[in-house]
């Protein structure tokens, strides 16, 4: 049961850590150029417009990244089950 689940919804498992890279990446270089509008005045209202939706595709990829996971270990935890429900 659980490898046609693992199969077909995670078909490689380090999907997880892309997305948490992705997310991580984001959300740094958001503040690289929060930091870049700092040093200059002209881009703040460009800065502005763009911060809040960088955080939340940021934000949005890091959780699914780690849903991704829970996911993954659950699927693992469910396979070294035996059928009748005792720990191999």
């Amino acid at each position: 049961m659980t490898s046609k689940y693992k199969i077909e919804l995670l078909p490689d498992t380090k999907t997880c850590y892309r997305y948490l890279q992705a997310g991580f990446s984001i959300i740094v270089l958001t503040f690289l150029a929060g930091l870049l509008a700092l040093a200059v005045p002209d881009l703040r209202p460009t800065y502005e417009v763009i911060v809040m939706p960088a955080l939340f595709v940021g934000l949005g990829l890091l959780l699914y990244g780690v849903g991704t996971h829970l996911h993954i270990m659950h699927l693992n935890v469910l396979e070294m089950r035996d059928e009748d429900g005792t720990h191999e």
